[in-house]
């Protein structure tokens, strides 16, 4: 699960096939000081960044150069939009499996085989699932809901103790005691 910065930053640069290096570097180009010993430390989970918060905007950047764009509040906090593999749209499953297993533990893949992710994800894309199933861990964030009559990939906000709602197309109120499966949705690879 990519629940800590160490990890998203990790995962993001290994998608890109990039090394630290090439991270630190590309910063340094962007007039901003980061040691090569400073952002592994961030990688492992072994420092919290201080008074380096605008490396993570030229951190971001240097992602999206590189095929992948990534959501800062995301790359931060883990909350909002995961990347989406633009890159590599031509990839096949079996390479986007190998990717996945390599870099992100407890997350399962999915491919939309409908119109019910839309406009989030379209039919053929990949997204890949947290494992974990708790509908009030996931208020704000992109879903994978699975119900007793429908699935479907929304926004999910909590209403109350008993509905949420699920947005996409349209704004949906579930009663909490009808969804069968509510999983972050991590990673999302465009067709």
């Amino acid at each position: 699960m990519l629940d800590t910065l160490g990890k998203r930053l990790k995962c993001c640069r290994s998608a890109t096939g990039k090394t630290p290096q090439q991270v630190v570097s590309y910063v340094h180009k962007c007039g901003v000081s980061l040691s090569y010993a400073t952002y592994t430390r961030w990688e492992s989970g072994n420092c919290t960044p201080r008074r380096k918060e605008n490396a993570f905007l030229f951190i971001r950047d240097f992602f999206k150069i590189h095929g992948l764009p990534v959501n800062l509040e995301w790359l931060l906090t883990g909350q909002g939009f995961p990347p989406q593999f633009v890159k590599y749209r031509n990839i096949d499953e079996a390479t986007l499996f190998i990717l996945i297993s390599r870099n992100i533990l407890d997350a399962e893949l999915l491919q939309v085989a409908g119109t019910y992710g839309e406009p989030f994800v379209k039919y053929g894309d990949f997204c890949i699932l947290s494992t974990s199933n708790n509908v009030n861990c996931n208020h704000n964030n992109l879903c994978y809901i699975k119900t007793t009559r429908f699935i479907s990939i929304g926004i999910l906000t909590i209403l109350n103790e008993e509905a949420v709602c699920l947005t996409n197309n349209t704004s949906i109120i579930i009663e909490k005691n009808q969804i069968l499966e509510c999983k972050k949705v991590k990673w999302i690879q465009k067709k």
